[in-house]
């Protein structure tokens, strides 16, 4: 089966094409340039909230420096008072500590006193000497079969 030959034909003119074309074109420049307007308006619009947003943020900025230097003094006056604190509870320990250290060795004087008085070490050397004699005593009564 034979088929008929095709019949090329154009379907419109190149004219009309590129006439078409540049009704598109300056469609699209026309929505450009309207796009490209509103742009400038976003950006002027962006520069005076960045403005007013810098305006805020260096006042709060202030604001936190003002408060950071308050915060600091109090501190600082709060670490005074307790140094202030420490360092007279601890002059207060100290002579406490010193009074005790004093009566302790008054009373450790006074005891070394007594004993010198009653001739401890006299007293020592006596039991001593009953000791060596009862132990002398016992090795006697062994070797002579006592016990």
């Amino acid at each position: 089966m034979a088929t008929p030959a095709l019949v090329f034909e154009l379907e419109r003119p190149v004219e009309e094409r590129v006439a078409r074309l540049e009704t598109n074109v300056e469609h699209i420049q026309s929505d450009i340039s309207e796009m490209k307007a509103d742009i400038r308006k976003l950006d002027s619009k962006i520069d005076g909230l960045s403005e007013k947003f810098d305006r805020k943020f260096s006042s709060l900025d202030a604001k936190i420096d003002a408060s950071y230097e308050k915060l600091n003094a109090k501190i600082d006056a709060s670490y005074e008072k307790l140094n202030a604190k420490i360092d007279a509870s601890y002059e207060k320990l100290n002579a406490k500590i010193d009074g005790v250290v004093e009566k302790f060795t008054a009373k450790t004087d006074a005891i070394e006193k007594a004993l010198a008085a009653l001739n401890v070490a006299r007293i020592f050397d006596r039991v001593w000497w009953l000791l060596m004699s009862a132990a002398l005593l016992g090795i006697m009564a062994r070797a002579f079969k006592w016990i």
